[in-house]
């Protein structure tokens, strides 16, 4: 059976394979819709708020993964300029 933590690992590796999904887009030079995508992360959030503690700590090498694809994905944003048209 799987934990709590086990079910928000499970969704922070989702989230971190759309945002590298949504980087190598950027990066391709097509258009990328993120609507959501921040209540996504929020949901996340909140459910590894809501873990025991310890829980919490196994778990926190998969959020600064997450938070390193996010940061990656800005910088692609930024180096891509703004939208034309």
């Amino acid at each position: 059976m799987d934990t709590p933590a086990d079910a928000v690992r499970a969704y922070a590796e989702q989230l971190t394979r759309l945002v590298d999904t949504a980087r190598a887009l950027v990066d391709s030079n097509r258009e990328v819709d993120l609507t959501g995508l921040e209540c996504e992360i929020g949901l996340l959030c909140a459910k590894s708020l809501d873990l025991p503690p310890e829980e919490g700590r196994r778990i926190r090498p998969r959020l600064i993964a997450l938070f390193g694809s996010v940061e990656g994905l800005s910088r692609a944003f930024c180096a891509r300029g703004p939208p034309s048209g």
